[in-house]
């Protein structure tokens, strides 16, 4: 389907079941195995898991600004806009369920409250929009520790910073724990049910992403128009 045929779609129609009336779910099959509806346990979950690893990473760059440089912040920040604003919302987001509601915020499990700048698109995502989603994650991911290292590195030899340099050590080890235990939640409890199935960290099973497609016709004929097939 094209996107002047969604748009023609009667917006009192919801284009993925994800949105439909929630007395329609009561008995679907398909809800113990995908999160396909919003919950606020299940944000709070998300915010919980990266909140380690992006609370440390950001004092980090905050006390680097204030001793070293600020640089690396404003790098941060700058990232932060463009990735979380833009970028990500495009190559990933928008070809999620969640971003097939009406109206211009996206409800979701992750990047809840953004701005949805682009349209929804049922078809998944290729290989640039994998590429791209999984390069920026990296980025953001490992920029934080790059720049506690940077610092460390910096201050080192200054022996009145000292007390310092072991903060810098302590956030460097906070911000890649953080990242593991995110990663782990991700993997083991995210990923498993998340209805955004062609992300590249996605592991739904097929027989569950087959159950959904066969729920949603307008995402189902997007998904057999770019070569997908259903069991």
């Amino acid at each position: 389907m094209t996107q002047s045929e969604i748009k023609s779609v009667n917006k009192n129609v919801c284009l993925v079941c994800t949105w439909d009336d929630e007395e329609k779910c009561l008995d679907c099959e398909l809800q113990e195995g995908l999160d396909c509806r919003w919950e606020k346990s299940l944000l709070i979950r998300f915010y919980k898991a990266t909140g380690l690893a992006m609370v440390s990473g950001a004092i980090a760059c905050i006390v680097i600004g204030l001793f070293v440089s600020w640089i690396p912040l404003i790098i941060y920040v700058i990232f932060w806009i463009f990735f979380f604003g833009f970028f990500e919302i495009r190559v990933l987001c928008s070809h999620c369920p969640y971003y097939a509601e009406d109206g211009r915020i996206l409800h979701c499990l992750a990047n809840h409250g953004t701005i949805k700048v682009w349209k929804y698109h049922p078809e998944p995502l290729n290989l640039f929009e994998k590429f791209g989603f999984l390069a920026g994650a990296i980025f953001f991911v490992l920029f934080p520790l790059i720049t506690e290292l940077y610092g460390i590195f910096t201050l080192w030899n200054q022996e009145d910073k000292q007390f310092l340099i072991l903060i810098l050590i302590f956030l460097a080890l906070t911000s890649l724990l953080g990242s593991f235990y995110f990663f782990y939640v991700l993997q083991s409890k995210i990923c498993p049910k998340c209805v955004n199935f062609s992300c590249p960290l996605n592991k739904v099973p097929k027989e569950l992403v087959d159950a959904y497609l066969k729920k949603n016709p307008i995402m189902r004929e997007a998904w057999e128009a770019a070569g997908y097939q259903l069991d």
